[in-house]
């Protein structure tokens, strides 16, 4: 049997086996994404390939890295009530016959506005106001096969500060890519494959369910121009019902789609589909760097904004 075909196997096995453990959205900070471009693409990028983003989407794209890549992101979430940031850095350590990639890069979510109160007589005061964030730390490897096939693992570190507690975690992100055809890329990531366990200073512990995402894309060129259909969803085994777009018992589907037309590989423009809700966005390349810029609607909460900056070297 091909190495390809093994590894699917293997990590089909480990995401399902990690399904029957967990706590439900103890991951949900990690689901908002990187990048600008990818989050105007409705963050459908696991089958996407050849940046440094690759750590956080999927690690076998890193395989097709051309060169070293740094990036860097801010957003200002849900109208400022929450920063989010993200650092990568990646570069080839593979040969022309077995390329590969090493990337390193660091998740931050957080805000503030916690108010601690205490009471005395049966009135309630405020004793001081704290903030919060999380961290996540990625150390990701992809290795290509052959020109059809790639395979990754990002091993994280998951560090999380709430007023007067604190907690630590383990998990590790397992990815493979396939290019059937010239045309066509599919992706497949399973994040906290053997489930992520975070360990709190109160002793208090929490597991974070394993999330399979399944991706395509499908892109060309015409002239001058080039165009690319992206699709992705995520299936967890949360039972979070209604907080799904499509649930049924357990077992729920989230959806991503995205659709991006660049000229002459300098500018491009995209709209997509999160969740259901709008995504826009539009990147500019000079040179070795690149500018995206990014809209991500929410219907309840407000919109968020985003830049990301890179460079290849």
């Amino acid at each position: 049997m091909r190495p390809g075909k093994i590894l699917l196997m293997v990590v089909l096995i480990i995401g399902l086996v990690g399904q029957s453990h967990g706590a439900k959205y103890a991951g949900e900070f990690l689901t908002l994404g990187v990048g600008a471009r990818p989050i105007s693409l409705g963050g459908a990028y696991v089958a996407h390939s050849g940046d440094a983003l690759s750590g956080y989407y999927n690690p076998a794209g890193l395989a097709t890295l051309s060169g070293p890549q740094a990036f860097f992101m801010h957003s200002e979430t849900f109208g400022a009530l929450l920063n989010h940031d993200y650092l990568a850095y990646a570069r080839p350590v593979g040969d022309s016959e077995h390329q590969a990639a090493l990337a390193i890069s660091l998740y931050r979510l957080g805000g503030g506005g916690i108010i601690v109160t205490g009471s005395r007589d049966g009135r309630f005061y405020q004793i001081k106001e704290e903030s919060h964030a999380d961290y996540a730390g990625y150390f990701s490897y992809g290795r290509a096969f052959n020109d059809k096939f790639r395979a990754g693992v990002s091993a994280k570190l998951i560090y999380r500060d709430i007023v007067d507690e604190n907690a630590f975690g383990l998990g590790l992100d397992i990815g493979a890519q396939a290019s059937p055809l010239r045309w066509v890329d599919i992706g497949l990531n399973i994040q906290d494959a053997t489930t992520t366990l975070l360990s709190y200073s109160t002793g208090r512990k929490e597991s974070i369910y394993p999330t399979t995402r399944l991706g395509a894309k499908f892109h060309g060129q015409k002239g001058r121009f080039e165009s690319a259909l992206f699709a992705d969803a995520d299936l967890r085994f949360e039972g979070i019902d209604y907080g799904a777009q499509i649930s049924a018992g357990p077992a729920s589907i989230d959806t991503h789609f995205g659709v991006e037309i660049s000229y002459m590989g300098r500018i491009a423009g995209r709209i997509g589909s999160e969740y259901g809700n709008l995504t826009l966005g539009a990147g500019l390349t000079l040179g070795r760097f690149n500018v995206d810029l990014a809209m991500r609607n929410h219907t309840d909460l407000d919109n968020t904004f985003l830049v990301s900056l890179g460079a290849g070297f």
